[in-house]
């Protein structure tokens, strides 16, 4: 066997084995992966459970927790209002992006673009107002815009320290047309 033949078959040996690890690996591991992210899309005991260790609230009549996600180290929890018109968001991020607010953002609105399907509202900033949630006085910003139809959406944002430590966020969307300002307002004001 020349020695071109054997660098081929260890070349092919080597691309072989990679690939069998990966297999290994997909087969092993990514099955927990999806479990932990989608395995309580639609289990609003765990949400509840959840969204209360990162913050303490109290829900208004017509509004309950739906699911929750937990991908590598972020939780979110879904909480629906009236009528399914609006919905509340609530984050754990890790440790690790504390101070980085705006992809904490970013991140949020993404997966609620995602959960939603909202990926065409373009949001501005009107302005914020200060609330507390878990003790500390933070920022409360407020977003309105419409998507391609015209639908007009209003989306209020805050980031604070969980109950754990790390970095929390505070997103809620909905219909300007059927804002909840009552029912969203009691749950802010729950937050302290």
């Amino acid at each position: 066997m020349s020695r071109n033949t054997k660098i081929v078959i260890g070349i092919i040996a080597g691309i072989l084995g990679v690939c069998c690890i990966i297999a290994i690996v997909a087969v092993l591991v990514l099955p927990r992966v999806f479990e932990n992210f989608a395995g309580g899309l639609d289990n609003p005991a765990e949400a509840a459970e959840v969204a209360n260790e990162i913050v303490d609230y109290d829900l208004p009549s017509g509004y309950e927790e739906q699911g929750v996600m937990n991908f590598l180290g972020f939780r979110m929890v879904f909480i629906n209002g009236t009528g399914e018109q609006s919905m509340i968001m609530l984050a754990e991020f890790p440790s690790s992006l504390a101070g980085d607010e705006e992809q904490m953002q970013q991140q949020m609105r993404d997966a609620f673009s995602n959960q939603t399907g909202s990926q065409n509202v373009n949001m501005e900033f009107v302005g914020s107002e200060d609330i507390t949630i878990n003790g500390q006085e933070v920022a409360l910003g407020t977003y309105e815009g419409s998507d391609e139809q015209g639908t007009r959406f209003r989306q209020l944002l805050a980031v604070f320290e969980a109950k754990s430590g790390s970095p929390g966020m505070l997103m809620v969307f909905g219909h300007q047309d059927s804002w909840d300002e009552d029912g969203i307002g009691r749950f802010l004001d729950s937050l302290e």
